[in-house]
C-alpha cells in the first residue's frame, strides 16, 4: 500500500503568521510552489496560502494572516494515497499539509498523486512489473548514514543529514535526522520521499 509519506514533498517552504505577503508571494512564484503552510513561532500549523489566494494583487506589506486560509486540510503521513486522493476530491482541494504531532512534515498535492498513477499506467502499458512508491524508495539505512534529499529546483543544493535513529522496518524510514549546515542542531523526524537517497557511512 502506497502511503502519503512515500510521495509527499518533504522540503516544505513555510512562512510565519507574523510575516507579510510580499516575500511569500515571491518565493512561490520563483520556485513554482503551489502552497505555503503558515506556522506560528512554535512551529504549529496555523493556516495556508495557495496560488489561488494570490490571484488578487495584495499589497506586499499586507500581513500573511490577512490573506491565509485558516481552514487547512491536513493528512497524517501514514494515510494511504487512495484515502488522500479521496479526501482531495471530497474537500475540493489540490494540497494537503502532512502533519505529525501538529508539526508540518510535508505537503502532498494532486500532482504527486497523478505522477504516481501515471507511472503505474506507463508500466502497465509496457507490460512492466508495477513498482510501488514503497519499492521505488527502497531505502535501507543504518545509524550514522547520510540521508540525501535532492534539490527540487535547478540550482538548488541537495540537503544532507546524519541519521541518528532508524524507526522503520528493515532500515526504512521514518528517521531521526540531524541536518547538516544551516546551524540547526535540533533532531528532526523525517519521512523519506522519492527524492531521498542514502549514503552509507564509511564506518560500516
Amino acid at each position: 500500500m502506497d502511503t502519503v509519506a512515500q510521495i509527499m514533498s518533504t522540503e516544505v517552504r513555510t512562512a510565519k503568521v507574523s510575516e507579510v505577503i510580499g516575500p511569500v508571494r515571491d518565493v512561490m512564484l520563483e520556485n513554482h510552489i503551489g502552497c505555503v503552510p503558515i506556522i506560528d513561532d512554535g512551529g504549529m500549523l496555523r493556516g495556508i496560502i495557495t496560488a489561488s489566494d494570490l490571484v488578487e494583487e495584495w499589497p506586499p506589506m499586507m500581513g500573511v494572516a490577512t490573506v491565509m486560509s485558516a481552514d487547512v486540510r491536513t493528512v497524517p503521513p501514514h494515510r494511504s494515497v487512495v484515502d488522500a486522493a479521496r479526501q482531495m476530491v471530497m474537500e475540493r482541494t489540490h494540497h494537503l499539509v502532512v502533519t505529525e504531532r501538529e508539526s508540518v512534515v510535508g505537503v502532498v498535492s494532486s500532482f504527486d498523486v497523478m505522477m504516481l498513477l501515471a507511472g503505474r499506467v506507463e508500466q502497465a502499458h509496457h507490460g512492466e512489473p508495477v513498482v510501488t512508491a514503497e519499492t521505488k524508495a527502497g531505502l535501507h539505512a543504518k545509524v550514522g548514514d547520510l540521508v540525501v534529499v535532492r534539490g527540487g529546483h535547478i540550482g538548488e543544493r541537495d540537503r544532507r543529514g546524519v541519521i541518528e535513529e532508524v524507526r522503520g522496518d528493515d532500515g526504512g524510514g521514518p528517521y531521526i535526522v540531524r541536518w547538516l549546515g544551516g546551524g540547526d542542531e535540533r533532531r528532526h523526524l523525517y519521512f523519506p520521499g522519492s527524492d531521498a537517497s542514502i549514503e552509507a557511512s564509511v564506518s560500516h
